[in-house]
């Protein structure tokens, strides 16, 4: 699997193409979707995969889709939240805890981490040990809880379960550098 990394918008968010035998998922598109077509060459894109509704993740993400040919996914619990920042109001799929997701000979995990908000989710590769963690886990920090229908209880949840990962388990955030499981072990501390 390669990764790639394009810091997109004012927030600088992390946009990831992840790319396996010629196939590729694009998590957190949130500005910039012209640049991110061409950094994705002529792989194809299999899925547009949104970790919450905020604006710095989906703004441009069927703007994106319209370049590209693939389904938007994110949380059912973020559609209506995902519908304030962008034209569109329905994902083409909504994803849930324990959902699968695809690339090349690659399976990807979906974990529900809500807290930073209702619908906030995490792509995990057992056999890479990758964990693709949104605004939920950040290096040293986790996504804020003061926003309209985050919650403080929900996001402690959310980090004890990503804490149980093996420590080796490298950490691509949805902003900042990347880190692992075994940095943010004192996390909740």
């Amino acid at each position: 699997m390669e990764i790639k990394t394009i810091k997109v918008g004012e927030l600088r968010t992390n946009c990831y193409l992840l790319s396996d035998q010629g196939e590729a998922l694009v998590i957190d598109p949130g500005f910039e979707a012209g640049r991110i077509k061409a950094e994705l060459g002529d792989l194809k894109v299999k899925a547009i995969v949104l970790t919450h509704g905020h604006y710095d993740h989906v703004t441009e993400a069927f703007r994106l889709k319209a370049l590209v040919d693939a389904p938007v996914m994110i949380g059912e619990k973020d559609e209506a939240l995902m519908a304030f920042s962008t034209k569109n109001s329905r994902a083409d799929r909504l994803l849930k805890d324990g959902d699968k997701l695809n690339l090349g000979e690659l399976e990807f995990t979906i974990m529900a981490t809500p807290g930073h908000s209702q619908g906030g989710l995490c792509l995990y590769n057992e056999k890479e040990k990758v964990l693709f963690s949104g605004d939920t886990l950040f290096a040293g920090d986790h996504g804020r809880v003061d926003l309209p229908g985050s919650s403080p209880a929900l996001m402690k949840s959310s980090l004890e379960r990503l804490l149980k990962l093996p420590p080796e388990t490298k950490v691509y955030p949805g902003h900042g550098v990347s880190t692992t499981i075994r940095a943010e072990q004192n996390l909740l501390e």
